[in-house]
This record gives C-alpha cells, sequence and structure tokens, in this order.
C-alpha cells in the first residue's frame, strides 16, 4: 500500500514538473519535407528505395533541450502502397549558440495497401543531428536522420532521412 503512495506521489511530481517546464517552454510549429533514401535493396518491387514526404512538426524547448513531435506523410511511396504516416517523438540536445543539436527519437508507421488491411510497422529508432538558423520570429531547420531497420512488413532496409524545416514561434 505505502509503494503504491510513493508510485502515485511520484508520478504527480513527474507530471508537475513536466507541465511547469513546458508552461516555461518555448514552442514552435514546423512544416517541412523529408527526402527518404532506403541503405540496402529492398526485397520487395512494390516499396519505392527514395522518396519525398512531408512533415508537420511540434517543438518545445527548455534551454537546451527539446522534445520534437512530428508527422511525416509519404503519399505513395510504392507501388502497392497508397500512403504511410509515421507519428514520431524525438528528444534532442542543442549545443548553446551553435543552432547544432542531435538527438534520438521513436517512430511507428502506419502503411495503407492498395489491396488488402492496412496494417503498423514495429516501433523503429531514430538517431537525429541538425542545424537550426534563427531567422526572427521564424527558423530553419536542416536535419539528417537515421531509421533503424525494424520494419515488420517485409520492409527491412533502414533509411537515412534529409529533411528541411521552416518553424514558426508561437
Amino acid at each position: 500500500m505505502i509503494q503504491k503512495i510513493a508510485l502515485i506521489v511520484m508520478v504527480i511530481i513527474l507530471i508537475t514538473g513536466l507541465a511547469s517546464s513546458l508552461a516555461l517552454a518555448k514552442i514552435d510549429i514546423g512544416l517541412g519535407t523529408h527526402y527518404n533514401m532506403a541503405l540496402e535493396n529492398i526485397e520487395i518491387s512494390s516499396f519505392d528505395k527514395s522518396h519525398l514526404s512531408y512533415v508537420a512538426s511540434v517543438r518545445a524547448k527548455v534551454a537546451w533541450f527539446m522534445l520534437d513531435g512530428s508527422l511525416d506523410y509519404r503519399p505513395n511511396p510504392g507501388v502497392d502502397i497508397s500512403l504511410a504516416l509515421s507519428p514520431r517523438i524525438s528528444f534532442l540536445v542543442d549545443i548553446p549558440g551553435t543552432g547544432i543539436y542531435g538527438g534520438v527519437g521513436v517512430q511507428k508507421t502506419y502503411i495503407r495497401w492498395t489491396l488488402g488491411t492496412p496494417e503498423w510497422s514495429n516501433l523503429s529508432y531514430i538517431l537525429q543531428a541538425g542545424w537550426e538558423v534563427g531567422l526572427g520570429a521564424l527558423s530553419l531547420s536542416l536535419d539528417a536522420q537515421y531509421e533503424s531497420p525494424t520494419f515488420s512488413l517485409d520492409i527491412d532496409p533502414g533509411f537515412i532521412t534529409f529533411g528541411a524545416r521552416i518553424f514558426f514561434s508561437l
């Protein structure tokens, strides 16, 4: 009983700390594009080795830490695939005064096949590095990401992604 109460108190303290940190955070909304390139040969012919995707993001910055949530939309990434959606969350660390950042993240990809049942991939892990340039109320973020090859959909190549996003401060 005491352990459950202690756990509940700890969770409340963590949520309160996070909420107060986010209240102090700078929040940015971003739009951009990613170019995705498979690192290995893709065994099935229906998935394009390289393709363009569109990204919408929300980024919270507190001191030199960033929490980046994004949704990657890939229209027609293959002959048999009508769309792929990848919600992603990344924890990034900014090197103060440089605009250079790096970190890790996770994502799952929703695949809608032209024929057949839509499905979700396994969890993929992301390594990310980038550079953000301030342009007044806007900022330009250029980044590169490595997506681990953990797909469960017979697509197992690993991806390198190059992206550009424009962020608007709220």
